[in-house]
């Protein structure tokens, strides 16, 4: 346990680090937490659901790694917070993602779900909290249709812009 704490404790280190000197200070930062698949009230459940959700949340983090606005924070520091912050058992909430954005230093965080309605109909749930104030400043939901291997991730794309225009307009 301590081992693991001390090690967590490192990675959160060399992100800060990280985060100042690819920021400059001038960019804030953003935690994105991955999107988590929702199949509770699908027709039918496929073995490559979870694949279009690590799809679409690869294509949040490659937006969001690419923009001019934002900083994101290292997902491999992230995946860690949430899973200390998700040992007891439950799924880490707005309130849990805040405090995951707080404790690695982060203005902004963004998580979402994509469900599963049908084999043809998708939704894609995703918010933008400032994790300064802990309140949600943007609310976005995409319906998906047709082929989602592919719709997922363009759906993902528009919300990390929808992400940038909001953050660039609140700077």
């Amino acid at each position: 346990m301590r081992t693991g704490r001390l090690a967590l404790g490192f990675t959160l280190l060399l992100v800060g680090a990280r985060l100042v000197a690819q920021s400059g200070g001038s960019r804030p930062a953003i935690v994105v937490l991955n999107l988590r698949f929702d199949g509770e009230h699908a027709n039918v459940l496929s073995p490559g659901d979870t694949a279009i959700v690590a799809a679409a949340t690869s294509k949040l983090l490659a937006t969001l790694r690419a923009s001019a606005v934002v900083t994101l924070i290292d997902s491999t520091a992230v995946a860690a917070a949430v899973a200390a912050a998700e040992a007891g058992g439950n799924a880490c909430d707005n309130a849990c993602a805040v405090a995951v954005a707080r404790q690695l230093g982060a203005r902004w965080v963004a998580k979402g779900t994509i469900s599963n309605l049908s084999n043809l109909v998708w939704l894609l749930t995703a918010e933008l909290f400032d994790a300064t104030s802990g309140k949600p400043v943007l609310a976005d939901s995409y319906e998906i249709k047709g082929d989602a291997a592919r719709m997922a991730p363009a759906g993902a794309h528009v919300f990390a812009q929808r992400i940038e225009k909001t953050i660039g307009g609140a700077r």
